[in-house]
């Protein structure tokens, strides 16, 4: 009888299961599991210790469901340096505009270590990229793993000549070079390069990722390389938000934490609100054991009641969502010089795929009774910090503003449009993330053909570029109608577009609100040389270094020809490199350096010399 009711037990929980799977929610079936107990069952009294143990086997069964990890290869990679495990830098670090895609493994502030491939592969593309990864180099495992190893001082053994070669094909120094599967195979722990500083490193360190080969997703190494840690994430602040109104429109109500003996909450524990759609964001870090540094978590999730409201996993991530991190956090707040508060529950605008959300997502308050909170935070190897309190609406709500009536309001998940006499701007449906009311003004500026327009605040993130149109309040010369520029000031940063003349306007792309005006500018660049001279002599190896100076500091193109034909510069600017080789063999030569500024006024400089 026994063995016929645990039968049952087992079927009913694994339907019960599979009804958690396809809802997304626990607390119904948990009740019904529950209301049987007593009641349902002859054999009660004997089956009590059984059915609670199950109980609670199968609840954190279903709320571990939440968040299912995947299946990866473990001890598959062994660590690619020969020194122990440390790390700079975790997976999904918040960073300006972006998450921080690997992990950045502590090389006892030396360059120059040896970098090994972590499994059997093939290099199968390098990158050059001096404003970011610098030096990079991929390697491609059978096992459907790509791993990527920035900052690199050397390319791998035998690859120079090649990398050299597709440079001059695609005429570019920067960018990627791709090779066939079984052009540069390596074996596990074969030398592939020497760790380094290169690009926008702040200091000598290996960036080290780990992404699925078939789309590039970019996956936490943490789940590949286990690491010891038993120390939970710390929580230092909380943060609440009526989400009846825009989270761009409102100051958070920041709630003081208790810390004592283990347990976490609210000061007074009880949070009294007069909304009844409510959302949190948090303060959170993570401390991998005995490494002093802090890194970013894994995993925050919201539970009312015990049922899972919303959160999310940052498990993995692909580079074109990275910037959805400005919806992630609360910008404002950060851009104004705080913490990153990361969303319990994602913006309306907000795709990034790491969220678990039940119906929207937010915590609604249907009654005025007192409901329990928890919040729980994760690290990647399951560590976990809760933090409990109640909440409680009262009888009033407050108003929410109509932002369907209002024009001014700028709406996420369509186009929106603003336009005045001069002015004018169009957003996609992915610019913005949530809702606000757009403000506008303007002002003169001498040197502009037109006025300045104060579109908004930079505080408001955006995604996708605006498309920005002005009106020249000016005449402006039939020389200079094609070397208008337009430029967008956002605190104290700015950025400079040509802007193109179509039906009476003159048109850019901007992905910040801020201060726009248009100028005309017919000034060319200058070009000065050093390591050679109009008629002089060069020799094999000699350095030639070319630096290009703008009025507007902003240089569009540089080219170097050697008698017509492409010649490899190093450099993105405003100085460029070129050390001489094979491919200035010895004769006279006539070199040609072209530089483009941003409104389109080129400068040539020819030099004739002799290489011996």
């Amino acid at each position: 009888m026994i063995r016929t009711l645990l039968l049952l037990l087992i079927l009913f929980s694994t339907r019960a299961i599979e009804h958690l799977r396809s809802k997304n929610h626990f607390s119904s079936v948990t009740t019904s599991i529950i209301s049987c107990n007593a009641s349902c069952f002859i054999f009660a009294p004997m089956l009590k210790p059984i059915l609670t143990s199950y109980l609670i086997l199968l609840t954190s069964f279903a709320f571990g469901q939440l968040f299912p990890k995947q299946n990866y290869p473990a001890n598959y990679f062994r660590y690619p340096l020969d020194i122990p495990l440390k790390l700079n830098a975790n997976f999904g670090e918040m960073r300006p505009n972006h998450f921080h895609m690997g992990l950045d493994l502590f090389t006892l502030r030396r360059e120059n270590l040896p970098v090994l491939a972590p499994a059997d592969g093939w290099i199968s593309k390098i990158k050059i990229d001096p404003n970011g990864f610098g030096n990079a180099i991929y390697v491609s495992h059978p096992n459907g793993f790509t791993t990527l190893y920035a900052h690199m001082n050397t390319f791998p053994p035998g690859t120079a000549q090649a990398i050299k070669e597709a440079q001059y094909a695609k005429q570019k120094w920067n960018g990627d070079v791709e090779f066939e599967k079984n052009q540069f195979p390596v074996k596990k722990g074969q030398l592939i390069g020497y760790s380094g500083n290169t690009g926008a490193s702040a200091g000598p360190h290996v960036h080290y990722e780990i992404r699925r080969t078939i789309d590039d997703a970019c996956l936490n190494a943490l789940l590949f390389h286990r690491v010891y840690d038993v120390t939970p994430p710390d929580v230092t602040r909380l943060a609440v938000y009526d989400r009846n109104k825009s989270t761009y429109e409102q100051s958070p109500r920041m709630l003081p934490l208790v810390h004592s003996k283990g347990t976490h909450s609210i000061a007074g524990g009880v949070l009294t609100v007069n909304s009844d759609a409510i959302s949190f964001a948090i303060v959170a870090t993570d401390r991998i054991t005995g490494v002093p540094n802090s890194n970013g978590i894994f995993e925050a999730a919201v539970y009312l009641d015990e049922e899972p409201i919303s959160g999310f996993q940052i498990d993995g991530v692909d580079y074109l969502q990275t910037r959805y991190l400005n919806a992630h956090i609360d910008y404002r707040i950060k851009t104004g010089g705080g913490s990153y508060f990361q969303h319990l529950s994602p913006l309306p605008g907000d795709r990034l795929p790491i969220y678990f959300k039940k119906d929207d997502g937010l915590i609604r308050l249907h009654d005025t009774l007192t409901h329990a909170v928890k919040i729980i935070v994760k690290d990647a190897n399951d560590n976990a910090t809760t933090l409990t309190f109640s909440i409680k609406r009262t009888a009033a709500i407050a108003p929410a503003p109509n932002m369907q009536k209002d024009s001014r309001y700028m709406l996420p998940n369509q186009i929106n449009i603003f336009e005045t006499a001069d002015v004018q701007m169009v957003s996609t449906e992915k610019s913005f993330y949530d809702a606000f009311r757009f403000n506008y003004n303007y002002k003169t500026n001498a040197s502009a053909v037109s006025n300045v327009h104060v579109m908004h605040t930079p505080l408001i993130p955006v995604h996708d570029s605006m498309i920005f149109r002005i009106k020249p309040n000016k005449s402006i010369s039939e020389a200079a109608r094609n070397k208008v520029i337009m430029i967008k000031n956002a605190r104290g940063k700015t950025v400079i577009e040509r802007a193109a003349f179509v039906k009476g306007w003159y048109e850019a792309k901007f992905r910040e609100f801020g201060e726009l005006w248009l100028e005309t500018d017919e000034v060319p660049p200058t070009i000065a040389v050093a390591g050679i001279v109009d008629s002089g002599t060069v020799v094999n190896n000699a350095l030639i270094t070319v630096t290009v100076a703008d009025n507007k500091k902003e240089i569009r193109r540089f080219r170097a020809e050697l008698d017509g034909a492409w010649l490899l510069f190093s450099g993105l600017g405003p100085v460029f490199r070129y050390r001489v080789d094979e491919y200035c063999p010895e004769g006279e030569h006539e070199l040609k350096l072209i530089a483009e500024d941003v409104a389109g006024n080129i400068t040539e400089r020819v030099i004739r010399f002799t290489r011996k």
